[in-house]
């Protein structure tokens, strides 16, 4: 049989199928569980970290730092952001990407400590292991993020999530 028989049906592995289109049909949810409050919610959190991180960083107990300890984990995060986000899929693969996200918050928890420390008692060591653990956990963040904005909305909506993700 050929692929352009003229009773319409398609050869398949199993036996024909016929060639029809696909029924989008809308289903109500809660507005929690909506895909545009869900998108909201992660717009807001991709909003707000760099500027959690720039305050962090850059006032109060970071803007206290000596310079060669800003810049080395400035180094630290940024190297180390490059590398987790290069090999966040296979975190996603083995958590799944709700964990990854969830994964991806928990070093800023650690960085702001280390400056804290080190504005109050003047513990480097503290500032540049939360620096890596900042880095590593933001690249593993922003693959999350970005796997989700591209990949959540319905097919009818990517192009408006993209344009705002």
């Amino acid at each position: 049989m050929s692929e352009d028989d003229s009773n319409g049906k398609v050869p398949h592995a199993y036996g024909e199928v016929e060639d029809r289109p696909i029924d989008h049909q809308k289903v109500e949810v809660k507005w929690y569980r909506s895909t545009l409050y869900n998108a909201l919610i992660l717009g807001a959190c991709n909003f707000l970290a760099p500027g959690i991180w720039g305050a962090m960083n850059s006032l109060g107990a970071g803007g206290e730092e000596k310079p060669y300890l800003v810049n080395g984990a400035n180094a630290l995060t940024f190297c180390l952001m490059v590398v987790s986000c290069s090999l966040g899929s296979v975190i996603v693969h083995f958590i799944g990407i709700k964990w990854a996200l969830i994964f991806g918050t928990m070093g800023y928890a650690p960085y702001a400590a280390g400056l804290y420390t080190n504005n109050r008692y003047g513990t480097e060591w503290f500032v540049l292991f939360g620096a890596a653990l900042c880095g590593i956990s933001a690249g593993v963040f922003w693959m999350a993020e970005a796997a989700i904005a591209l990949s959540y909305p319905e097919p009818y909506n990517q192009g408006s999530f993209w344009g705002s993700g």
